[in-house]
């Protein structure tokens, strides 16, 4: 938790000291005009599939957000998660935890200008699921599919919230069984544009 407070700090610091719009307004360029952006967030996240009535409701996630926008209304993206969600199996009601790290590749098309922007965007990830329980453990990794609706709001130049509703498709098979990871999310992050 210290180190989200600190980058969330950095990030904040660094926006605004990039800002040097009150000391010299001609160096200023709208918010649309920015190609990279950095977004650190979180949110929480519903288990729509096998795992609905094992782990809580909802599930903490943290996110980090790599984009680059190479025209005005395309963007391309990396984005990294750390879920981690307790629970209890159905038969024994013993304890349960899983993980889920995804490396994240999509797209995503802008609507809007200046200080506000919604977005729509897809994408294909690879994700790394461990889960432990006194039944067993289980390491797996499998490759899943998300789309993602939001909105941006800039407080500045530079300076914004991100706030997004995602949806993961995710399906792995341990031990030759299916079993649905899938779910819907709910994530809202700050980030900064240059």
């Amino acid at each position: 938790m210290k180190k989200m407070a600190f980058l969330l700090i950095l990030i904040l610091v660094i926006s605004f000291l990039h800002l040097d719009a009150r000391s010299n307004p001609a160096k200023t360029t709208p918010a649309s005009a920015h190609s990279f952006s950095i977004t650190l967030g979180g949110g929480g996240r519903y288990f729509t599939g096998d795992d609905e009535d094992v782990y809580n409701f909802i599930n903490l996630v943290f996110a980090l957000d790599v984009a680059y926008k190479f025209n005005k209304s395309i963007e391309i993206f990396l984005h990294g998660e750390y879920l981690s969600a307790k629970g209890k199996l159905t038969i024994t009601e013993e304890e349960t935890t899983l993980n889920i790290i995804p490396a994240e590749l999509g797209g995503r098309f802008l609507f809007g200008k200046k200080r506000f922007f919604s977005y729509l965007g897809a994408g294909l990830g690879y994700y790394f699921i461990k889960e432990d329980n006194p039944i067993g453990t289980i390491n797996e990794s499998g490759i899943g599919f998300f789309g993602e609706a939001g909105i941006k709001t800039f407080f500045t130049n530079s300076l914004f919230l991100d706030i997004k509703l995602r949806y993961v498709a995710l399906s792995i098979k341990p031990e030759d069984t299916s079993v649905d990871l899938g779910g819907i999310a709910v994530l809202a992050g700050l980030g900064i544009a240059f």
